[in-house]
């Protein structure tokens, strides 16, 4: 059976019409009132095609926004508009879609690179296909333009007779097709979609927390208020458009209807200005939104418009406010927002500019966009934002152990098994823009803690808690060994440096002022991977800076090495630290350091004492007059160099110790003061950023060698600088002292601050021997002051003090029983004598005579010669008491190889030895006591004898020429005083053969003891006591020095110069025979008064002596000047600053101990 396909139900079917053929019926096809009437009970969401029509997608557009609101709204309670609005039939879909492309008209600006906006001019376009050759294009030409002329017919309802230009909207998003459109602009509606499914590009058009094409329908009431509003503005500023849009008016009445009451006013104003034209000025429309142009080319454009009428975009700024607006701690311009990388209800109901924030927006883990040009996620609004690879570095640095937590933020470290890990924490500079280091350490607005690293079966979790207006973003980053980084998909990879390294500060303190600060940060590792660390220091008020660095060890493949930054006059907050590893699959990695440094300001004055000689340094301070000196010490509670972690690596923890400072110094410790005075300097200067230009740096490349008798570091690239004080004077050894005293100094003031003292208020104190030149003083004291000047006080100066009267002023000040005393202090180059009595100071003189002469290699300008007599006769027998101490051992072997070195420095080492705490853990320090080794050696006996009693012989003689009475003391000091202790252990036969001496060079009875004061356990401290003891140098020591020529026994040097003393050589050979006389033949007669029973003095070693006294005098007398004036200290016309007396003892001394050790 057939069926008649009609527009609408006919009535009975008897009568039925029936149309047969092709004829006329009473209306078009288009006619309303036959749609209207077709019957629609389907409630598919399938789109609509089969319509043979070009504008077809126009027409049912148009029908659906009819078929949403059928009937009249005063019919309708405000809930029944609601449901009718929201449905999901085909007819919401086709509404919603094309809302969606109207609101990526005016969502432009922020989504353009996504889609373009494409013109079609209809009359341009027309005669374009009209004309074209392509028979194709022709046809559809005439198509196009016919169903444009007749749908235009009558009442125009479809407006193409008003329309000039179609603007197509083109996808050039992700995932893109060819000629992918997806809507247009429309002559009936304003605007139309297609019917393509173009889900799955919806996740790339978004508004806030809406997605255009997508299956949840969205009215247009519930979008965007803002876009809202100006679809009315649209409407109210076009004056046909309830005419020429019907349906679309109908629509949007319907929408107004369930508004509520404040966004009605909203609109109702809008219209209100909308009406309200003044002539001359823009319309509201034109004030508030911008006109939507289309660059056609460079020089064409056109502005959007819909029949005439321009269609406006929103300007691409953000409106309204947001929850996610950072807190900063800093000020700054603009306040970017903080958007979360996680969904989850603690962000869903904040504020984000018009919207709620909801579960819906991806944030990207990483944004390689400047922060300026950066878009808002989900509404594609250009504003600055923040994410999470903003504030954590993709990449975490594991340290070999946890951070010293008393020095050193360790990130709030959790650990699930015990097992304490440290790293560096991985935040970027970004964070500091808005934060300080104070508040990563601190607590969040939640109260939770603000930055965390907690350990989880992958790896570590680190968590930032950034605040916001609403509380705080919570970040989270897990960091995995044996990956690759990937921070766009917040993957973090661990780098772990080799084990043998080393981060540390020094000093560990805090300063007040910044210009009082001095820093070294210190990055000690593997040679190969050291010249990729690198250090940048920040501060939480200027920011970052770079300080210079220099480097220890740059060409020793095989060692350690180290790069040392300088912070001179600039204190740190905080650094950032590159380490590098040479394996894995990320081998470089980034962190902060971030110090917890005390800072103790105060007002206190402490003083010090510093004794600089030339074997040996000692220091000493006092923090107020009544108060007795203590030794500079400190230990492992409060140390001076802070290691960011500690190591188990003895290789590393000798470098520190050996170059940089070690972690105590004291009576218990490895080193203690008094120690030698040895500078540690790389032989190569490689200058400050490895340029070449610049000179050693205190802590940087050049250090006091602490442990220089313990262990010796970096051979290779070390050297190691003794005899600082005496050396050539020269620039290249100004700067080595002035490298040394600078070191001191920094010490000094880092445990004045730790003290809680003032390091304005401290006061120092350095000694210099009686016998320096005016010339060498001067430049001694130029280098004393300026030290000062940078490291304590710019307008003060150092308290200079001649180590001679120090001592007296110390015996003076300890010894109740002391009244008139002679303090002979000995030390490495020099000994210096004082005699006082109760009424002050009346003599003081000064000789370079002193330990070296019996150790070292004398009269000569090169120390590393062949060894003197007694270091070839025992080392020997020390390399074999070292059996089981093979670092010592090799040490010493090393110092003796071949007979050949520096004797002086061999002899410091035997002498450290006993001291060793290797050496005291194992009880051999009585084995290895170089001083009772001397004493029971016999055989060099005779050297030490006439040491001291050269000594005596020549105070005797100058006491007796000043006209002064026998001392009833004679105090030892100084470090070199140690050796008469080797002459005999019973002082009463030291005081007898002084008595015995005195006593023959006064030529009469002495009636009264003279009574030695012997320090044995720190001779040296003496000097810097006594400085402290004293307020003022005294004011008649020019008038009280002394010098007994040596040309005779009783004459003083009064005007005689260097040039004189050329023609004195041979009455100080005789009066130097004299004494040997004196104490072979004089000595030797005394009844009751054995060399052999009371020390221990053969005749054979006796007459040795005696061969020795008789050859090459003059040629020691000669060879000690020369050496004198070599150094320039002293010109030919300069007055003569020591006796001649010892020259040539000296030569007789290390004669006479190479004698007897060839002949043992």
């Amino acid at each position: 059976m057939g069926h008649i396909f009609r527009l609408k139900r006919a009535g009975a079917v008897a009568t039925k019409t029936t149309i047969v053929g092709w004829s006329n019926s009473t209306a078009t096809t288009y006619n309303h009132g036959y749609v209207d009437g077709i019957s629609d009970a389907t409630t598919t969401q399938n789109e609509i095609t089969s319509i043979p029509s070009p504008f077809a997608r126009i027409e049912l557009v148009k029908e659906a926004f009819g078929k949403i609101i059928p009937g009249t709204l005063n019919q309708m309670s405000v809930d029944d508009v609601k449901s009718l609005l929201s449905g999901n039939t085909i007819y919401h879909k086709m509404v919603s879609d094309t809302l969606d492309v109207a609101q990526i008209f005016f969502s432009y600006p922020t989504m353009q690179d996504k889609v373009d906006i494409v013109v079609w001019n209809m009359n341009q376009e027309l005669q374009k296909l009209l004309l074209s050759p392509n028979p194709n294009h022709q046809v559809a030409g005439r198509s196009l333009d016919m169903f444009l002329k007749q749908d235009a017919l009558g009442n125009d309802p479809y407006n193409f007779g008003k329309m000039k230009n179609m603007y197509i909207l083109k996808y050039k998003g992700l995932g893109q097709k060819q000629m992918h459109i997806i809507g247009a602009t429309s002559p009936a509606t304003l605007f139309f979609s297609t019917a393509n499914n173009e889900s799955a590009i919806s996740k790339e058009l978004c508004f806030g927390t809406d997605y255009a094409f997508d299956s949840n329908y969205s009215s247009l009431d519930q979008r965007d208020p803002e876009f809202l509003k100006y679809m009315f503005a649209f409407r109210y500023s076009n004056a046909n458009f309830n005419n020429d849009y019907p349906e679309v008016a109908k629509y949007m009445d319907a929408v107004y209807f369930v508004l509520d009451n404040s966004l009605k006013n909203e609109i109702n104003s809008i219209q209100n200005q909308c009406i309200s034209i003044i002539p001359g000025t823009k319309n509201f429309v034109d004030k508030t939104y911008e006109a939507l142009s289309v660059n056609i080319n460079t020089t064409t454009s056109f502005d959007v418009e819909i029949n005439g009428v321009s269609f406006h975009c929103k300007r691409d700024v953000v409106t309204g406010h947001s929850d996610f607006e950072l807190q900063a701690l800093k000020s700054t311009e603009t306040l970017p927002l903080v958007l979360p990388v996680v969904r989850g209800n603690a962000y869903e109901n904040m504020e984000y500019y018009g919207s709620k924030f909801g579960r819906s927006f991806d944030v990207p883990y990483y944004d390689a966009l400047p922060l300026a040009q950066r878009r808002l996620p989900g509404i594609n609004i250009q504003h600055p934002y923040l994410t999470i690879s903003d504030f954590f570095e993709d990449k975490i640095v594991k340290l070999p152990s946890a951070i010293n937590k008393a020095d050193y933020f360790d990130g709030n470290y959790q650990s699930s098994n015990g097992n304490v890990e440290g790293y560096l924490l991985p935040i970027k500079d970004t964070f500091f823009d808005y934060f300080t280091s104070d508040y990563l350490i601190g607590l969040a607005p939640s109260g939770k803690k603000a930055f965390e690293i907690k350990q989880v079966a992958s790896g570590v979790e680190v968590s930032l808690r950034v605040p916001i207006k609403a509380g705080e973003v919570e970040y989270k980053r897990i960091y995995t060994l044996d990956v690759k980084a990937d921070e766009q998909n917040n993957k973090g990879a661990i780098v772990v440096p080799d084990e043998d390294l080393a981060v540390g500060v020094f000093p560990p303190v805090k300063f007040a002022l910044e210009a009082d600060a001095h820093y070294r940060i210190v990055i000690l590792s593997d040679h190969s991977v050291n010249k990729d660390c690198t250090c940048a220091c920040y501060t939480n008020v200027a920011g970052k800076f770079v300080p210079d660095y220099v480097t220890r060890n740059v060409d020793i493949q095989e060692e350690l090495s180290s790069k040392v930054y300088l912070l001179d006059g600039k204190s740190f907050d905080f650094a950032r630290v590159s380490l590098v590893s040479e394996s894995g699959k990320e081998r470089v990695g980034s962190g902060l350091l971030i110090p917890k440094f005390k800072q103790r300001a105060g007002a206190a004055s402490l003083t010090f004492a510093i004794d600089l000689g030339t074997s040996n340094t000692h220091i000493e301070y006092s923090s107020g007059d009544d108060q007795l000196p203590k030794p500079f010490e400190f230990n492992s509670d409060q140390p001076q160099f802070s290691l960011l972690f500690s190591t188990d690596s003895a290789v590393v923890m000798d470098h520190i110790r050996g170059e940089f400072i070690p972690e105590s110094i004291g009576v218990n410790a490895n080193c203690h003061f008094p120690m030698r005075t040895v500078l540690c300097i790389d032989k190569v200067n490689s200058g400050r950023n490895g340029t070449g230009i610049g000179a050693y740096e205190p802590f940087g490349n050049a250090s006091p060698a602490f442990m220089y008798n313990q262990k010796i570091v970096g051979t290779k690239y070390n050297e190691y600088v003794p005899n600082l004080k005496w050396s050539q004077a020269s620039p290249t050894n100004e700067q080595r002292i002035k490298c040394y005293i600078e070191s001191l100094f920094m010490m000094i003031r880092t445990k004045v601050v730790q003290e809680g003292a003032s390091i304005q208020q401290t006061q120092i104190k350095w000694f210099y021997p009686i016998s320096m030149s005016a010339f060498k003083k001067g430049l001694f004291e130029r280098l004393w002051t300026a030290a000062y000047k940078k490291y304590f006080n710019p307008t003060g100066v150092p308290t200079s003090i001649t180590e001679s009267v120090a001592p007296y002023s110390f015996f003076q000040k300890t010894r109740s029983d002391v009244t008139n005393i002679v303090t002979i202090d000995i030390g490495g180059g020099t000994t210096d004598i004082v005699v006082a009595d109760t009424n002050g100071v009346k003599c003081i003189s000064s000789m370079r005579f002193a330990a070296d002469a019996i150790f070292g290699n004398s009269l000569v300008s090169v120390q590393n010669g062949e060894l003197n007599g007694i270091i070839r006769q025992c080392k020997d027998d020390f390399i074999s008491k070292l059996e089981g101490e093979e670092e010592l051992q090799k040490m010493l072997i090393q110092k003796t190889a071949n007979n050949y070195g520096n004797s002086s420095e061999v002899a410091s080492f035997l002498f450290s030895l006993a001291d060793n705490e290797k050496i005291k853990a194992k009880s051999m320090s009585d084995a290895v006591d170089f001083n009772a080794y001397l004493m029971r050696n016999g055989s060099q006996k005779i050297v030490f004898f006439i040491f001291y009693t050269s000594i005596i012989y020549h105070l005797a003689h100058l006491m007796k020429a000043k006209r002064l009475e026998v001392p009833a003391n004679i105090a030892f000091s100084g470090n070199g005083s140690k050796v008469v202790s080797v002459l005999s252990p019973n002082k009463s036969s030291l005081e007898k053969l002084t008595r015995h001496i005195f006593k023959l060079v006064y030529d009469s009875d002495i009636d009264k003891d003279i009574k030695l004061i012997l320090n044995s356990e720190n001779p040296k401290e003496a000097t810097c006591k006594g400085g402290l003891f004293l307020s003022h140098e005294p004011t008649n020591i020019e008038s009280a020095k002394s010098i007994l020529l040596g040309v005779s026994r009783n004459l003083l040097c009064e005007s005689e110069t260097y040039a004189d003393a050329q023609t004195m050589y041979a009455d100080v050979v005789k009066d130097v025979r004299a004494y040997f006389n004196f104490i072979a033949l004089k000595l030797a007669r005394i009844q009751g008064f054995s060399l052999s029973n009371e020390f221990g003095i053969d005749k054979q070693h006796l007459d040795l002596a005696a061969k020795c006294f008789n050859e090459n005098l003059s040629t020691y007398v000669e060879k000690g000047v020369r050496l004198k004036l070599d150094t320039s200290d002293v010109s030919l016309d300069d007055k003569l600053e020591e006796t001649l007396f010892f020259y040539p003892i000296i030569g007789v001394i290390n004669d006479l101990s190479n004698r007897i050790c060839e002949n043992e």
